[in-house]
């Protein structure tokens, strides 16, 4: 089995038995932070460092995770892999998939979100960034349509930023941020020995079960949540490796089951390749 495809199954399997609001993106609010000189992220650290604003068996400032958070994953290319799915009593109401490469720093992304189920028309975005330029391809029912997003010369283009002008947030840090804010931390321990071999470097277990603030789980008001349980695993220098969380959702109408789960892999060395194969940047980890 593949690291990315066990680490996926291991978050599914954190979760208790029974990912931003239901209707929403999946995407968190962008926050700007000046990337310090950071090492690798997944260098290994001692096992007594626990991570930026983690003491004992409490998440004390979240705020200070979420920031440790992208300070590191702009400092190194990574892979992202988000998946949020909503369930009802018909089957799959909504799945949102996205997946992305990144180079460090941002210089150049490769980004696919593909939307499908029973309330939604079917659609695939594609975003791109290179060359200072970010491309935007969206597909529904066959027929495609691009536009630039942004040119950093500003032809035919405004001159964004390239974290900017991606579709989504690929931190996820606002998202991180509230869950963590919000959800009843029960323990957080070290990872066990088949955790440590899949990531490479150790990590703490981050679990939880119910929300003292269900606007944090589900972002509309009118929602009432209940069933909440999350599972996460945070490196000591601070990145949120993944996370699992599962709720349910009755929104005065229906009831929905809701998974959101959140994966990073490939840290320091990612290829982020294009769909032509003209254009190849690779970031490798230093020996």
């Amino acid at each position: 089995m593949r690291r990315g495809a066990a680490i996926a199954v291991i978050c599914l399997c954190l979760l208790s038995a029974g990912c931003a609001g239901l209707f929403g993106d999946g995407a968190a609010t962008r926050e700007t932070v000046t990337p310090a000189p950071v090492p690798t992220g997944d260098t290994p650290t001692s096992a007594e460092q626990h991570a930026p604003g983690v003491v004992g068996e409490r998440v004390v400032n979240a705020t200070a995770l979420g920031r440790a958070h992208v300070s590191q994953l702009s400092n190194i290319s990574y892979r992202v892999h988000h998946t949020k799915t909503v369930m009802n009593g018909s089957g799959l109401h909504r799945r949102v998939r996205t997946r992305a490469s990144i180079s460090a720093g941002y210089e150049s992304y490769t980004a696919t979100r593909t939307i499908t189920g029973q309330s939604v028309t079917a659609r695939e975005i594609h975003g791109t960034w290179r060359d200072g330029r970010a491309l935007r391809r969206t597909t529904v029912n066959g027929s495609t349509s691009a536009e630039v997003v942004a040119d950093s010369r500003g032809i035919g283009g405004p001159p964004r930023p390239p974290r900017a002008a991606l579709f989504f947030e690929p931190t996820f840090n606002g998202r991180l941020i509230a869950l963590l804010s919000a959800t009843n931390i029960t323990s957080i321990r070290p990872g066990d020995e088949v955790i440590k071999q899949l990531y490479g470097v150790s990590v703490y277990r981050i679990k939880g079960t119910g929300s003292a603030d269900d606007s944090a789980v589900a972002t509309r008001p009118a929602d009432r949540v209940t069933n909440v349980s999350l599972s996460a695993t945070v490196t000591p220098s601070g990145i949120v490796r993944s996370y699992a969380l599962q709720y349910t959702v009755d929104n005065g109408t229906d009831t929905y089951r809701v998974t959101e789960i959140l994966r990073y892999s490939d840290l320091g060395t990612t290829d982020v390749v294009f769909e032509d194969r003209g254009h190849r940047n690779r970031t490798t980890r230093p020996d």
